[in-house]
């Protein structure tokens, strides 16, 4: 069963309702029961840390991948003119391949494809197989997790067991609001309703699977409840629960160092039929019913970076290694209409000297953020996004972050980063200035300048959370800006259909995740933390059910309506 958390509800474009009970029987389409190459049969995937993640677990996949990108893409043999004729469209692709064109490779067939083993692409195939669908899941490096193992875990969720044994007093549309906030309510509602509609059942779906839900006991920064859930193990405990499942699913055929590089149409009409790539060194194609693309966004692709988010590309990239872009790629040559391709999420907390993410606490207890001159630029108390551009467009991207003993004795990573010896030291400003190389004039002037809005109560940047004062001795610790995920890709409507500019479905095509649009902005690094998870792991279970119980051809358009449920208390 698919239920609704609210009376909120997605209106489908077919009878057959995907949130109907299960079939009794695996749901076939003429096709027989999916299968993987032998050595691939019964394998047993385990996570990754966050850190073997980032030092390049699966480099030899990901030089594949990106070959992928710039060569072996063009179609090896021309669609006839007869097929181009009768698709009524003529065009050749630079990924995509007719299924005439793959007739020599190794056949592979499921009711549901689903390309990407991150969070969203673990939910996609779970939901289908709960559906009675056969599933393969391929995922081009070697190991799941994704984007979803770097995360922190973090998703807002709005009246779970766990948050009622804490407030009562949450609604779906404050929730709404607060995430649409950042943005400035630039960007689609229907799809932050669905989520937040969502939220309860995607906690107690993966608490079926595994996972274990706590809510924080701080109110997060931006959030205007306590809704914030984080999972056991943050990320890596999530995607642990969920390979498991997935591990244990018999419906699910997964594929490792599986590098999928193009979508295949139908010989007669541009209709995705499936994929086609190297399961390790072998040519496959794997034939279905429905596609998911969950294939992440493109943080790892230089040339797609620079041309989208061109202020994050110095930044430090803590990203998945399989972020490349390319289902976006595929999608966007079928006619895709791609949306808040400017929109990332950074971190202004980035590490120089120890390459870690440092601790926002001690700025949001009352430390500040000087450039190398010794200025001040920005109001230090607000969101780790929105604050990372500001950091990169200081002189050569660097930032210091200064604070007293107060902050001190509140920081939890004060005795570490003693230890790693990245603490910078001074008994007064001059000799603060001269570690950190600073003019001793301008920092002079900055801490006059704060300590004089401490106590007036009134900041030049208007930051409202001020300290109780800001005296000697001084601390710094150089930091720099990171991107950890881009917020943009292609459209879908809220059952994870993509769409084209006109609004009308490519047939066959599904996607969820980072490869599609995000709503923390239009562009920029506007962010609420947990907007990505959130959105992997509830669009992927849409459309994993969607692609596992609508015949290809007959779907169309499902759009949301707002109901009682959804109001603002």
């Amino acid at each position: 069963v698919f239920p609704l958390s609210v009376a909120g509800r997605v209106a489908l474009g077919r009878p057959k309702s995907f949130f109907s009970p299960p079939q009794a029987a695996p749901i076939v389409f003429g096709r027989r029961q999916a299968w993987g190459l032998p050595e691939q049969r019964g394998r047993t995937m385990s996570n990754v840390t966050r850190r073997d993640v980032l030092k390049g677990f699966a480099f030899g996949s990901l030089a594949m991948a990106a070959g992928g990108l710039t060569t072996g893409c063009a179609p090896t043999a021309p669609v006839s003119d007869e097929a181009l004729a009768a698709s009524g469209e003529g065009r050749a692709y630079r990924f995509a391949k007719r299924v005439s064109e793959v007739a020599d490779r190794a056949e592979l067939e499921a009711d549901v494809l689903v390309i990407g083993g991150g969070g969203a692409g673990l939910c996609a195939a779970l939901s289908a197989a709960e559906q009675g669908a056969t599933v393969i899941l391929c995922e081009k490096t070697s190991a799941f997790g994704g984007a979803t193992t770097l995360s922190s875990g973090k998703i807002p969720a709005v009246g779970t067991v766990q948050q009622l044994e804490k407030e009562d007093g949450d609604s779906i549309g404050a929730c709404v609001m607060d995430i649409m906030r950042p943005s400035n309510y630039s960007v689609r509602p229907d799809l932050v309703y669905t989520v937040v509609e969502q939220s309860r059942d995607i906690v107690e779906w993966t608490e079926g699977h595994g996972a274990v839900w706590t809510v924080d006991d701080a109110l997060y920064y931006g959030q205007t409840a306590y809704r914030m859930h984080t999972t056991d193990g943050a990320g890596t405990g999530l995607t642990d629960a969920l390979i498991a499942s997935v591990n244990g699913t018999e419906a699910i055929e997964t594929l490792l160092s599986c590098e999928m590089q193009g979508l295949v149409l139908d010989d007669e009409a541009d209709v995705v039929v499936g994929a086609y790539g190297k399961n390790g060194s072998e040519p496959i194609v794997v034939f279905a019913e429905n596609t998911v693309l969950a294939t992440s966004g493109f943080a790892n692709n230089p040339d797609m970076l620079e041309q989208y988010c061109p202020e994050a590309v110095p930044a430090v990239k803590v990203v998945a290694p399989g972020a490349t872009g390319e289902g976006i790629l595929w999608a966007e040559e079928l006619g895709a209409s791609l949306q808040n391709m400017g929109a990332y999420q950074g971190h202004a907390f980035h590490g120089v000297d120890n390459d870690k993410t440092l601790e926002q606490g001690v700025a949001n207890n009352g430390g500040i953020i000087v450039n190398q001159d010794g200025n001040r630029f920005m109001n230090e108390y607000g969101g780790y996004s929105e604050m990372s551009p500001h950091v990169l467009a200081q002189p050569d991207g660097i930032g210091y972050l200064c604070f007293t003993d107060l902050q001190r004795e509140q920081s939890k990573k004060f005795a570490e980063w003693e230890e790693e010896g990245i603490v910078l030291r001074g008994n007064d400003v001059s000799q603060l200035a001269a570690a950190i190389g600073a003019d001793p004039a301008k920092l002079e002037r900055t801490v006059s300048d704060y300590q004089k809005a401490i106590g007036t109560g009134m900041d030049k940047f208007n930051r409202s959370h001020l300290p109780a004062s800001f005296e000697p001795p001084f601390y710094a610790v150089k930091l720099t800006g990171e991107i950890r995920h881009t917020q943009g890709g292609m459209a879908t409507d809220v059952a994870g259909h993509v769409l084209r500019a006109d609004k009308s479905l490519i047939e066959g095509l599904y996607a969820a995740g980072g490869c599609t649009e995000g709503f923390s902005s239009r562009g920029g690094a506007a962010y609420m933390s947990g907007n990505g998870l959130i959105q992997a792991l509830v669009f992927g279970k849409i459309a994993g059910t969607a692609a596992a119980t609508e015949t290809r051809g007959e779907a169309s358009l499902s759009t949301w309506e707002k109901s009682a449920a959804d109001a603002y208390l």
